[in-house]
Order: structure tokens, then C-alpha cells, then sequence
């Protein structure tokens, strides 16, 4: 919080000097006293006493108290607007963090209650740009995958998660498994059930797959085969889909009778992607 000053100031009673008796005058600070009302959490009685002093008194400093009076009072369009205006003044590092975290307490309240996910994360990302790269943004970008998820942008909220926890070798080579399958020619499938069949898939495996005409659950089932025993199953259904792949119908008049794919990589920790060979 900005302008700090004294609480109390001394000042010696001087019509007692004659006699060596010294009376202590106490003097409160105006802009004190409002930063004591905040600490107490008498934000209402805070916030008449900042209109008092804007009124003869437009220092940068009282703008930026009446934002943090603001924002405590959930006011936070308000809060946002004289943080602005403290910043016209005095693009200050402090004032600059003050703002971002109004945002994200503003986008925090659109998130839930209110539901107004799209409202939030534009106020996140607004947060984000404020905050800039002197701060740690851990908490604004945890906030901002909770919001991507409720949008159900699962690979944005993906990549918001690993920046919080700083794991950027991890958002890399999602961003690289990203590029790879918006781009590639080759034809990309998803192995399901690995775990029911106590196979582990791992990057180069080479698996055949085999028409499952005789399944009873699925008439185009594609069973994923290794040494001959069955380890898993051509994903064939939308929650088990993602958009960039084929499902086990696409494939299933494309293949061949000895039909192999090659295990490449585990994708946003829940669909293990392969490519038809």
C-alpha cells in the first residue's frame, strides 16, 4: 500500500516551555488514518474519508487507496477506473499489482457465482498483461485454467495448469505434440482400455489391429493387438475422441488386413495417440 506516513506525529505543546513542563500533541495523518481504517476493515468509513481528501488532495497515492477501498467493497469496475487514474500519474510497480489483483478478484466473482465465464477470462488475461513479468502469475493462471476448463477448452487449460506449476520442458512438448497433430498427414488414432488390459503403452510400440466383427457392444470395433493378445481398442466414441483423430468406423474400410500402427506419445495425459503404418 502506498503513501505510508507516520500514524501518530508529536509535536511539543510550546505553551508549556516556560515552565519545562512538555505535553505531547498527537496529530493524525488524514492518509493514515484512512490506511488504519482499511487495516481495521471499516472500508465504508474508509472510503468517505478518501472522498474527503480527493476533494482538495488528487495525489496519485489517493487514488490508488480509493482503488483498494474499492476492490475490498467488491466494487472492482470502480477499483479498476481509479487505479487508471492513479496510473495516469504514476505508473507505479506497486499500483501496477494493486490493479492486476482487482482483476483477478473481479474475475474470481464472474468465474463463480456468477457463471460469466467469458467475462472472466478476458479479466484474467487482463490481469495477466497487467501483472507483467516481475510477479509471480502462479495464482492467475491456476484461476485462468479453472475458467478455461469451464469452457471447456481443455488443451488452453492444459497449458495455463503447467505454467502455474512451472513445468515448461511439459508445455513444451505439449505444444510440440500440439503442432504435430494440427498438421501432420499421417493418419492419427487413439488407443483406449490399455489400463483394463494391464498394458502400458509407450512411444515406438508397434501393435496390429484387427477387426473385432464379432463384438457384440460395437459392430465396428477394431481390437489393438501385441504378441497376440488383445491390450486395447481403436477409440470409437466422442468422449473417447478428440477432434484431429479417426475413430475405429473412419478406419475401418481404409485398413488393410494386416493393418499396424506405431505408438507415439500420451496426449494431455488421458488419450494415448498412435498413427496408422
Amino acid at each position: 500500500m502506498t503513501g505510508n506516513r507516520e500514524y501518530l506525529n508529536t509535536d511539543i505543546d510550546k505553551q508549556n516551555q516556560n515552565d519545562k513542563t512538555y505535553q505531547a500533541t498527537f496529530k493524525v495523518s488524514k492518509t493514515s488514518k484512512v490506511e488504519h481504517l482499511i487495516k481495521e476493515q471499516k472500508y465504508d468509513e474508509a472510503l468517505a474519508e478518501i472522498n474527503k481528501i480527493l476533494q482538495s488532495d488528487n495525489d496519485y497515492s489517493n487514488w490508488n487507496l480509493k482503488g483498494i477501498i474499492l476492490d475490498n467493497l467488491k466494487e472492482y469496475e470502480k477499483a479498476i477506473e481509479y487505479f487508471d487514474k492513479a496510473l495516469n500519474i504514476n505508473e507505479s510497480s506497486d499500483i501496477k499489482i494493486n490493479k492486476a489483483n482487482s482483476l483477478y478478484n473481479w474475475a474470481k466473482l464472474s468465474f463463480f457465482p456468477e457463471g460469466n465465464y467469458d467475462k472472466a477470462l478476458k479479466l484474467i488475461n487482463c490481469g495477466l498483461e497487467v501483472l507483467g513479468e516481475s510477479e509471480d502469475p502462479s495464482e492467475f493462471y491456476f484461476l485462468k485454467a479453472e475458467i478455461l476448463e469451464g469452457l471447456n477448452d481443455l488443451v488452453e487449460a492444459q497449458k495455463a495448469y503447467l505454467i502455474a506449476y512451472k513445468e515448461f520442458d511439459r508445455l513444451k512438448e505439449l505444444e510440440n505434440q500440439i503442432e504435430y497433430i494440427n498438421n501432420t498427414s499421417d493418419i492419427l488414432i487413439i488407443i483406449t482400455g490399455c489400463s483394463f488390459y494391464n498394458f502400458t503403452p509407450e512411444s515406438g510400440i508397434i501393435v496390429s489391429l484387427v477387426k473385432d466383427i464379432e463384438n457384440e457392444h460395437d459392430p465396428d470395433a477394431i481390437a489393438v493387438m501385441k504378441d497376440e493378445s488383445i491390450v486395447g481398442y481403436v477409440a470409437n466414441s466422442d468422449y473417447t475422441l478428440i477432434e484431429e483423430v479417426k475413430s475405429a468406423s473412419d478406419i475401418k474400410n481404409i485398413m488393410n488386413n494386416e493393418q499396424k500402427a506405431e505408438i507415439l506419445f500420451d496426449y494431455m495425459g488421458e488419450y494415448t495417440i498412435a498413427k496408422l503404418i
